[in-house]
């Protein structure tokens, strides 16, 4: 295994290199992120995540050349980069919307290697990985950063998803450059996307209305939807609009009871993320009660399912983490048509 018996999981080794390390950003835009931090020393770099251990990752060792990806989001990091080229292995195809990833997987025959439970561990050992790009859920069963680890198997644990801002979500792609030697890439990116991304959040403030926004959708006897400190209330809050869930505390999924969620939203000017639903006719199905809001009555319902791969997957949850700016921009042409008279969505599409 080319890199694994250079990347050392070593406390004493974190301290020599921690006396000589230095920030990573030299984008000049000031960090967001706070699950991950890197770190440099003479002859090794140094990714620090939260909730998994660090790894120490010798200079002559890098770049890494042949990684298995079990997240999407790495997917779209890499895409950004142009690195697509580098993975060997994926969890499944179908969990994947990148059309350049779909069509290097047919035409080198990439193979795929299941997560969770389904991970085949015996063809991914065989396969040789610099790395291993993997995510977390919480849950001991279905993750697979222990399993990789016992293994001798380097990994990359993509925490992104636990950020509550949509650029501290973007600058991940720091944490997947710096093994690949693409820092200035990266910090290029991340500039750049962030300026475009303060400059309509700053339009936005200066909308003559803010319209009332409720998310989420009915899940038996009750509603689920992100929490008021998520990274997508940012969104809404940046957008110039209000979201109607704002006063919960939480940064995840909350599941609120189905009545009080119907009665709080009943005067939102808009109601976003419906589930998987994508006709006006499947949401009744599901729930009749869903006529009493007024969201529903003026039909502004809206769906992030415009980019959907032949396979099923949602490219907002791909390259969406990559793209804040383009989510920002559709959400302004949602809410402040105004602003952006000329927006051709990207990522929604009104329920119909």
């Amino acid at each position: 295994m080319q890199a694994c018996f250079s990347l050392i999981f070593s406390i004493a080794t974190l301290f020599l290199v921690n006396a000589c390390s230095k920030s990573s950003d030299s984008s000049g835009e000031s960090s967001k992120a706070v699950h991950f931090s890197i770190e440099y020393a003479d002859d090794s770099k140094v990714l620090k995540i939260k909730n998994a251990p660090d790894l120490v990752l010798k200079k002559d060792d890098l770049p890494l050349k042949r990684v298995a990806v079990l997240s999407k989001t790495a997917i779209a990091f890499m895409e950004k980069l142009d690195l697509l080229d580098k993975i060997i292995a994926v969890e499944n195809r179908d969990y994947i919307y990148s059309e350049k990833m779909q069509h290097l997987i047919d035409s080198l025959e990439i193979p795929e290697v299941g997560g969770g439970s389904s991970l085949d561990m015996e063809k991914l050992l065989m396969l040789k990985p610099d790395m291993v790009f993997t995510f977390g859920t919480g849950s001991h069963i279905h993750d697979d950063l222990h399993k990789l680890n016992a293994a001798g198997l380097p990994a990359v644990l993509m925490s992104e998803w636990m950020e509550n801002h949509p650029l501290a979500r973007l600058e991940w792609i720091k944490a997947v450059a710096v093994l690949f030697g693409k820092e200035k890439e990266a910090d290029s990116i991340f500039s750049e996307t962030s300026s475009r991304y303060n400059s309509l959040s700053n339009l936005a403030k200066n909308a003559k209305s803010k319209p009332i926004v409720l998310t989420g959708y009915p899940n038996g006897s009750e509603w689920a939807a992100g929490g008021g400190k998520s990274y997508f209330a940012k969104l809404l809050e940046d957008a110039g609009a209000v979201y109607i869930f704002n006063n919960f505390s939480q940064t995840g999924i909350m599941n609120l009871n189905l009545e009080y969620a119907l009665l709080k939203g009943v005067n939102a000017d808009y109601w976003l993320h419906p589930s998987l639903w994508n006709s006006r006719a499947e949401v009744l199905a599901s729930e009749p009660r869903i006529e009493i809001l007024k969201a529903w009555e003026k039909n502004a319902v809206y769906q992030n399912s415009l980019r959907q791969g032949k396979r099923g997957a949602a490219d907002f949850y791909e390259s969406g983490i990559a793209q804040p700016d383009e989510i920002l921009s559709d959400l302004i042409g949602i809410f402040h048509p105004e602003i952006l008279p000329k927006r051709n969505f990207l990522y929604y599409v009104k329920i119909l």
